[in-house]
């Protein structure tokens, strides 16, 4: 394809200790894709289940008290602060209990009310996870990466950066924010969570950040591909293009999804083909009510193809990852 005689065109950048360096760290992230490896194996604590553990502190005891003594009678300390305040990763608010400020009521927060238990319908008094009077699911977890990396994400290779002119972008209440966790093309990301609420259905919120010159659909050499997959099973594979209009994208957003598109959001840009697009990739109805029983779930993002690349050429990143489960 014609590349701007002013660019190093993306050939001669890929020289072969580079891609050998780079092939190097794509491998190396295969080594974590699996939520049992040791780097991983520490509870967040962010439901609460120990008021002793690191992330946890005292607020992950208080958290549990709630989640356990709701009861008949209540539980008015217990829903106490809960997994939405960033999974309890750095505040030490850890609890079961969802953000109920009450558990108060025969339904006490409660799954399906009666006399306790964990969930989000919250029965006839208890109060959702996500502030509501029950029907609205369990937040499990909701990371945004300001507060550092909780032990629930494996990265690989991926680090915290500034997301640069990608803040503010997204809906209300869900925008970029200051750091994101950008990844190179072929490495992957983990999210393990344990010890789910009794569900049938998993939705997965997140932003996607396609960032510099992804190619799409099979251009150089195979083209980028954006993989989703809940428990090994793959829920979404599109592929991204932002460097050149020639360039074939497989992804076509339903309305509400896209943010923006080919635009320089920093960087490499602008010039070229280094242009960024974002994505609100969790309100694609793909990512929601996913059939899911399981207590425990592994969710892996990946940005995969042959042409995997260093970080000067392209690369990819997501942020304010919450699952949800009901």
């Amino acid at each position: 394809m014609m590349i701007p005689s002013a660019i190093p065109s993306k050939s001669t950048r890929r020289g072969g200790s580079l891609t050998l360096r780079i092939a190097a760290a794509a491998a190396a992230s295969w080594l974590f894709l699996n939520c049992s490896s040791e780097d991983g194996a520490a509870d967040l604590g962010s439901k609460g289940s120990a008021g002793s553990s690191a992330s946890g502190g005292a607020g992950g005891s208080a958290g549990t008290a709630g989640a356990t003594g709701g009861g008949s009678g209540g539980g008015t300390a217990g829903g106490g602060a809960g997994v939405s305040g960033g999974a309890g990763s750095s505040s030490g608010a850890a609890g079961m209990g969802g953000t109920g400020s009450s558990g108060a009521g025969s339904g006490g927060v409660g799954a399906s009310g009666g006399s306790g238990g964990v969930g989000a319908s919250g029965g006839s008094g208890g109060v959702g996870a996500s502030g509501g009077s029950g029907g609205s699911g369990v937040t499990e977890v909701s990371i945004d990466f300001e507060q550092g990396l909780p032990s629930t994400v494996k990265p690989g290779s991926a680090m915290l950066t500034p997301s640069q002119g990608y803040a503010p972008l997204g809906p209300p209440g869900n925008m970029f924010g200051p750091t994101f966790l950008r990844g190179i093309t072929g490495n992957a990301i983990l999210v393990c969570l344990d010890d789910l609420a009794p569900h049938s259905e998993l939705s997965v919120d997140f932003l996607f950040a396609a960032i510099d010159s992804l190619d799409g659909t099979g251009t150089f050499p195979a083209g980028d591909y954006f993989v989703v997959k809940v428990d090994g099973t793959e829920i979404f594979r599109e592929s991204f293009a932002n460097a050149l209009d020639s360039q074939i994208q497989s992804y076509m957003p339903p309305p509400g999804v896209e943010l923006a598109r080919k635009v320089d959001l920093g960087f490499n840009g602008p010039g070229g083909y280094y242009r960024d697009s974002a994505y609100h990739l969790g309100a694609d109805p793909v990512f929601q009510n996913i059939p899911h029983t399981a207590s425990s779930v592994e969710i892996s993002f990946q940005l995969e193809g042959e042409g995997v690349q260093s970080l000067d050429d392209e690369s990819w990143a997501i942020d304010n990852v919450r699952v949800t489960v009901q």
